[in-house]
């Protein structure tokens, strides 16, 4: 058996014990941000990702858009567009007088307890129809807008029906 300085047995020193709990709390410290790490890596990874959509019934993809379309495609493309890169944008033909809330509900079921933004309500004389969602999560959330074109007849074309899915990534 050791003796201490005053003839006592042996305790060991505080400055022991306090390096211990010291090493203790630095482990379950850097644990503590590894685990938070790993959960915010996932989900990083999880929302780079465009949610895909399924477009409405009867739409046709890649039909001759015309450019008001295109220009539509082109302004959805660059609001839904964040850091993490370009969103998916896609331009669907629709048979003529194709029903907004169709469209709009069909895409909206692919969208379970997303938050809808806007009221999204048909007003059968406008021409665009917009309806956005967005994910709802605290970190990174997806937004997917649709557009409906409604292009009244002229001399030259006939009553045009067109719907525009972007879908962007997590922000």
């Amino acid at each position: 058996m050791t003796r201490g300085r005053l003839g006592g047995p042996y305790t060991p020193s505080v400055r022991i014990t306090r390096r211990r709990v010291g090493a203790a709390t630095a482990g379950l410290l850097l644990l503590v941000v590894l685990a938070l790490g790993a959960v915010a890596a996932l989900r990083w990874r999880a929302a780079g990702v465009a949610h895909a959509i399924t477009p409405p019934a009867g739409a046709v993809p890649g039909a001759p858009f015309e450019r008001v379309v295109l220009d539509r495609a082109g302004i959805i493309g660059r609001s839904l567009r964040n850091d993490r890169g370009t969103a998916t944008v896609r331009s669907y033909s629709l048979p003529p007088g194709s029903p907004w809330l169709q469209s709009r509900q069909i895409v909206a079921t692919q969208l379970d307890h997303w938050e809808q933004l806007g009221d999204c309500q048909d007003n059968p004389e406008a021409t665009i129809l917009e309806c956005a969602w967005r994910e709802p999560t605290r970190w990174w959330p997806r937004m997917v807008q649709l557009t409906m074109l409604r292009l009244h007849p002229s001399d030259a074309a006939p009553a045009r029906t067109f719907v525009i899915i972007g879908s962007g990534r997590g922000a």
